[in-house]
């Protein structure tokens, strides 16, 4: 021991001698070996995610297969429907092109609108396509030829959401006036239903024939009856209702976007034309770095995140999922009833597993997640924003997917222990690697990949002692069932560092 001074002007009491020759014989004994522990959502998602899903009670399995299905070139889309043949129409911005796309994934502008965008599109039981425009807002029925005809004028200025009914009665969602018309197949038509709010952003059916409407800027979710009564389920504490889907038992799943409390009173959105080097917000108010040339429907500056509520078919509401972030755009139910969730501005795609518990299901190459469509045999189309695709995803899973951990930093020079995780490979298989350097990111001078620990058991890590360390998890699966990863622990000792001490002093005994 160096550099040790003593200044005692009294006796060192006996207990106080012992307490310090205790601490300075711990501080001379090796370290105690530890763990760096990998088990929760916002461990994982921390990390370089590909082909995998994430679960928010942490658990890694395959992400369904996606690829991109058509780049219709235009800077983002807005609906998406399809036929009976199996067709795909979509549209969105940069001059009202309306696109079909066979099943083959080969696609073309079908008609050019008279208008700046498409907010709407659907089809009806004999498979003509109704497409809505803003800001002049019309209603157009386009022949298979291409050649469009305004089929509904509901003179409002906008036009968010289309519907049809079990007897082709075609409901059309407007605002600025919040009115609903019902527009027979013959295009004759009226107010169907009026509430006091500005905008009526989504419209769906649920299985009795009601209608489900969410509004802004209010965020109210009401039911409307065949005969036009309306009843509000309930009211969010979110700005604008942004999305809808029904249940086959009838619960409601209600997205809503932006703070009431902190916009200023509704007023008229004002449409504007696309301009892409700055562009305005699009409908749910969210701000990014680059967003949709859209309508305003809620104003600039409006933040607040998402909530989705479950409402009964008793009426019950239950929050189920919520994000500070995240801006849900649209809603659909997958093969299994499960709903998904279509976001910006980060692309994700969320599906709620539970009251409690989501999975990000995976993230498409673009900002936002705009309009989903079911197709057959389990399979799902979304379009997107920034830019204007459209993504084909399931139903086989990923073969292979990986996750690289985020940089672990032990502090100073350490030994790697055992590498052990835990579980299940489900007829697949389950692979981790590990590199250890001594700069705070992966670089060329940190070591290779090790050989893989493939035992839950666990393994000897093979990287360097270093002061920094990664893992990289391999899931890989030639079947329909996919493995699952739910935690990785790292052991690890770090060097011992011998205590040096400069100065003692005791204090006068008494």
């Amino acid at each position: 021991m160096t550099g040790v001074t003593q200044n005692m002007t009294g006796l060192i009491h006996p207990s106080f001698r012992a307490l310090l020759v205790y601490a300075l014989c711990c501080a001379l004994f090796a370290g105690e070996t530890r763990t760096w522990s990998q088990r929760e959502f916002a461990d994982f998602e921390k990390g370089v995610i590909k082909n995998l899903s994430v679960r928010s009670d942490g658990g890694l399995t395959l992400a369904p297969q996606s690829k991109e299905w058509f780049d219709t070139s235009s800077a983002y889309l807005w609906s998406l429907a399809r036929d009976s043949k199996g067709n795909l129409y979509t549209g969105g911005g940069s001059g009202a092109k309306l696109f079909r796309i066979g099943p083959d994934g080969k696609g073309k502008v079908l008609a050019e609108l008279d208008a700046l965008e498409i907010h709407a599109i659907a089809v009806d039981s004999k498979d003509r396509i109704y497409a809505a425009t803003a800001p002049d807002g019309k209603v157009y029925r386009v022949a298979a030829s291409g050649k469009p005809e305004v089929f509904y004028d509901p003179k409002a200025k906008y036009i968010w959401a289309l519907a049809f009914d079990s007897h082709d009665n075609l409901f059309v969602a407007t605002g600025d006036q919040g009115e609903i018309h019902r527009v027979t197949s013959d295009g004759k038509g009226k107010v169907f239903f009026k509430c006091e709010e500005t905008h009526v952003r989504s419209l769906t059916l649920d299985p009795a024939g009601n209608l489900i409407v969410g509004t802004e800027p209010g965020g109210l979710v009401l039911r409307v009856s065949a005969a036009g009564e309306g009843f509000v389920l309930y009211q969010m504490s979110k700005r604008e209702v942004s999305a809808l889907v029904a249940g086959r038992d009838g619960t409601i799943y209600a997205a809503g976007v932006g703070s009431r409390q902190a916009a200023p009173p509704a007023s008229t959105p004002v449409a504007a034309p696309p301009l892409p080097a700055q562009p305005p917000s699009g409908p749910a108010g969210a701000r990014q770095a680059n967003p949709p040339p859209a309508l305003n429907v809620a104003p600039l500056g409006v933040t607040g995140g998402s909530d989705v509520f479950r409402i009964e078919s008793n009426g019950s509401p239950r929050r189920v999922w919520t994000s500070p972030q995240d801006v849900v755009y649209a809603m659909a139910l997958d093969s299994a009833g499960r709903v998904l969730l279509g976001t910006g501005n980060k692309g994700n795609i969320y599906r709620i597993e539970s009251a409690t518990v989501y999975t990000v299901v995976l993230s498409v190459p673009a900002t936002q997640v705009t309009a989903f469509e079911t197709g057959a045999g389990g399979r799902l189309y979304a379009a997107t924003g920034n830019v204007g695709k459209v993504y084909e995803i399931g139903p086989g899973l990923e073969g292979e997917g990986s996750l690289e951990s985020d940089v672990f930093d032990a502090g100073l020079y350490t030994q790697w222990g055992r590498l052990s995780f835990e579980g299940a490979v489900n007829g697949g298989h389950i692979a981790i690697q590990t590199r250890s350097g001594n700069l705070d990111q992966p670089q060329k001078n940190w070591s290779p990949w090790s050989d893989p620990i493939t035992a839950s058991t666990g393994g000897r890590i093979a990287s360097p002692p270093s002061r920094f360390v990664q893992w990289k998890a391999v899931l890989s699966s030639t079947g329909d069932r996919s493995p699952e990863l739910n935690s990785v622990d790292v052991a690890y000792l770090p060097k011992n560092v011998e205590p040096h001490v400069d100065r003692i002093e005791t204090t006068p005994a008494n």
